[in-house]
């Protein structure tokens, strides 16, 4: 790998440009994929991991198709205040459901057919 694309990856959290133009998904959207990403894995065995992160995936290019890294997009995003308190609240949220509805939303993730 060539030492500029070296320098490009070390500064992927605070240089990506982020335009969303053109995606029909709004930051609470986004929130609550990462959310699901965060509460999901340990609620899941193994092969419904697998499954799920395949699905998390999947899902994060179909929400946003014009980025090449969804993921690298949501890192960038937690550095943004509004974005923040959008998580924040989106993480509030999911936890005033009970432990059994969070985790039939994750197995129906990792259930997805794609």
């Amino acid at each position: 790998m060539s030492q500029s694309a070296n320098a490009a990856n070390s500064n992927v959290a605070t240089t990506i440009p982020l335009d969303m133009s053109g995606m029909n998904i709004t930051k609470h959207e986004i929130a609550v994929m990462q959310v699901l990403s965060e509460i999901c894995p340990p609620m899941l065995n193994n092969r419904q991991k697998q499954r799920f992160y395949k699905s998390y995936n999947m899902q994060l290019h179909e929400l946003m198709p014009t980025l090449e890294d969804p993921k690298a997009a949501i890192q960038y995003l937690s550095t943004q205040q509004d974005y923040r308190q959008i998580l924040q609240s989106i993480r509030s949220w999911t936890m005033s459901f009970s432990k059994q509805d969070n985790k039939a939303i994750c197995e129906d993730l990792a259930n997805a057919q794609y």
